[in-house]
């Protein structure tokens, strides 16, 4: 029994891998039980005995996201570090993995919401969820030990980091991949602690203008690549 569910695990994280590569050489589109199959080197029959249909392998590569993306973070969040600290080290966390794995999690995110199948987006829900209730449980620490300002609500905080990621990685695979997400990690960090970091308001206010200006020009940058 324990060899039969050694190999049915071997094999699903074989079909996984396959649908990641397919996915990241040729699109969401591409992603078929057919093509998955000949990636894997196995029969069409053989992937159906593991996954009834396209919407289960997504189930799974939801799944894969939710376990590799959150112990990525979990590790970058160490409580060895202070909150900003932490934060800092999850951002370059996830830009990392979003660069490494081709930003499939994003097409991932985009194909659940195409399908509007109630079990896929809820179980992406229930991920980023827990990606955001990480993050907001880092800002209420910082919040709690005077490292961040007392008004920031945590919460929303949390939802601002998210979308900052969410934005840049979007952005980033409509240029098609054509710069490094960890050059544009110090910009993104400097911009986003602006508004957490306990400082002089004359010192953050120069501070946070500097970033906008930074950031405007480097979106004017983006679009014209991608425009172009």
């Amino acid at each position: 029994m324990t060899q039969i569910r050694t190999n049915t695990e071997s094999r699903q994280r074989q079909i996984v891998e396959a649908a990641r590569k397919i996915i990241a050489t040729r699109g969401m589109e591409a992603l078929t039980v057919r093509e998955i199959a000949r990636e894997v080197g196995i029969s069409d029959g053989d992937i159906y005995r593991h996954f009834a249909s396209k919407k289960d392998i997504l189930m799974l590569l939801i799944e894969d996201i939710e376990k590799t993306l959150l112990e990525a973070v979990e590790r970058a969040a160490t409580e060895k570090a202070g909150t900003l600290e932490s934060l800092g080290n999850v951002l370059k966390a996830h830009l990392s993995y979003v660069e490494q794995r081709r930003g499939i999690s994003l097409i991932v995110i985009s194909e659940t919401v195409r399908l509007a199948d109630k079990n896929l987006r809820r179980r992406m829900f229930e991920v980023i969820n827990r990606y955001l209730n990480a993050i907001e449980g880092l800002l209420a620490r910082g919040v709690k030990s005077g490292q961040i300002r007392q008004d920031i609500d945590p919460g929303t905080a949390a939802l601002t980091f998210f979308a900052l990621v969410h934005a840049t990685v979007t952005l980033w695979a409509l240029s098609n991949s054509s710069y490094s997400l960890a050059k544009k990690n110090k910009l993104l960090w400097e911009s986003y602690m602006a508004g957490l970091d306990k400082q002089p308001a004359a010192g953050k206010t120069q501070k946070t203008a500097r970033n906008l200006k930074n950031a405007n020009s480097n979106h004017r940058r983006l679009v014209s690549v991608v425009e172009g």
